[in-house]
């Protein structure tokens, strides 16, 4: 019976394939967000932020950041963003990129489900089952009170 093929020797294509995939792999997680996208969220632009700190938060396309999905989400959670809103529930509650706090993982699911978010009101209902009542009743009250804020443009460049 004949041997394997001179190019499908096990010795030398495997060292160099997997070299390849771990190479590909690496370049994937460490991608800069698009530059567009990037260029929006940091001059205001909310569904951008939203866009950005949902990228960060699952590693898609870049290096898994909590802490820099918090950061983004939180702006655009403060402009109005409910998608973003329910994320910042999200890490409050999980104490990703941010202390655990759940009166303010709370808060931002009212304030989420407030604006029609079926998920957020899903995790506003699990965690008022969780919390004790003063901290129900302090969340509630944090939330009632919020408003959007947007975010000022950023000065013009000059030459």
């Amino acid at each position: 019976m004949p041997g394997p093929h001179p190019r499908l020797r096990r010795t030398s294509a495997w060292p160099w394939l997997l070299a390849a995939a771990l190479a590909l792999l690496t370049a994937a997680a460490t991608a800069a967000p698009p530059a567009s996208l990037l260029a929006a969220a940091a001059a205001g632009d909310a569904d951008a932020q939203a866009e950005l700190g949902g990228l960060y938060y699952r590693g898609a396309g870049v290096a898994r950041d909590p802490a820099a999905a918090f950061g983004w989400l939180r702006r655009a959670a403060e402009q109005g963003a409910h998608a973003a809103q329910r994320g910042l529930a999200v890490l409050y509650y999980n104490g990703e990129g941010t202390p655990q706090d759940l009166i303010e993982a709370l808060k931002w699911a009212l304030i989420a489900a407030r604006q029609g978010d079926v998920e957020a009101a899903s995790h506003r209902d699990y965690l008022r089952g969780r919390l004790a009542p003063f901290q129900v009743r302090e969340a509630e009250r944090l939330a009632t009170g919020w408003q959007p804020t947007p975010e000022a443009a950023p000065a013009p460049k000059r030459p």
